[in-house]
């Protein structure tokens, strides 16, 4: 069995990416659609803004729903009687249409030089499933957990 040493070895070359103003239900088709769980979000220029996961998608889903039917008895609907719209806005309970809306804007990294173990304590201490690989500045590929488990299971 040959090892992988680096993680421009491991990665994939063809990094997917979604338009930050996508909504929401057309990024779980596209995500769906490629067998991915998450894929880098950018903006009009093409820059990384951040990561979208179906996790993240599923959590925002979760947290409407839970708001929809939590306002719907009386007790709550009173107590939201007292609220403005700058509580709601801070709050963060608005509509979600966009992958901007639900994205996690960091977007973790590392160098086309790093070693598959530098990748694995990456993910483990960030708690993330997905790297974007770089030279300089410039993405270059993305590794995720399957990446590895597949180098493992190799």
């Amino acid at each position: 069995m040959t090892r992988t040493r680096s993680v421009k070895e491991l990665m994939s070359p063809d990094i997917m990416t979604v338009p930050d103003d996508m909504p929401i239900d057309d990024v779980a088709r596209y995500l769906t659609e490629h067998e991915i769980s998450g894929t880098p979000v950018v903006d009009e220029q093409g820059h990384l803004v951040g990561m979208v996961s179906l996790t993240d998608i599923g959590r925002s889903t979760a947290e409407a729903a839970e708001l929809g039917s939590s306002f719907s008895g009386g007790f709550v609907r009173a107590a939201s009687a007292d609220l403005t719209i700058d509580d709601l806005v801070e709050r963060d309970v608005g509509p979600v249409t966009t992958a901007r809306d639900v994205m996690t804007p960091a977007v973790h990294q590392v160098p086309a030089t790093a070693s598959v173990a530098e990748v694995a304590r990456r993910m483990v201490e960030q708690h993330v499933h997905r790297l974007v690989v770089t030279e300089g500045k410039e993405p270059v590929g993305i590794v995720t957990s399957m990446d590895l488990l597949k180098m493992i299971a190799g």
